[in-house]
């Protein structure tokens, strides 16, 4: 992901989440020397989605994961997901985190199947609605 592409990820980003980073947050995240993030494009060069993670020591925060609505259902998340989990891999992080909410039956699908396992829940995480988070972690050592 670049900054010349924050503006179509801020337009996913508001069709994924009910209170949607900004494109301020996304810059500062760009910036930052401990994040990874990278966008999908289609056959005609168009962001239809995109992921960012948090990488700290040896474990990293998938800080989220966002489809454009009307390309859902054709592996575009996994794909991201794939994308960021190579990533991990390739600098040598041992575990990756995320939260998901508890109704989100799709993402938690997606992210058991990549093996991630719940771990956690974090008690009204979510706003609009308030929902708990469930916590999710992957570990790499495992495998490998």
């Amino acid at each position: 992901m670049k900054v010349a592409d924050i503006s179509k990820v801020v337009a996913i980003e508001k069709e994924c989440f009910s209170t949607p980073w900004s494109y301020d947050s996304f810059v500062l995240e760009l910036t930052s020397p401990i994040t990874f993030y990278l966008v999908a494009v289609d056959e005609k060069d168009r962001i239809v989605g995109y992921g960012g993670m948090w990488l700290v020591l040896d474990e990293a925060n998938i800080t989220n994961i966002g489809v454009a609505v009307d390309t859902r259902g054709k592996g575009v998340a996994s794909l991201i997901l794939e994308g960021l989990i190579s990533k991990a891999i390739l600098i040598g992080i041992k575990e990756v985190n995320l939260e998901v909410r508890e109704s989100n039956i799709g993402a938690y699908r997606l992210y058991s199947g990549f093996g991630f396992k719940e771990t956690g829940r974090r008690k009204g995480y979510y706003q609009k609605p308030s929902e708990d988070a469930l916590l999710l972690t992957l570990d790499l050592e495992m495998e490998v």
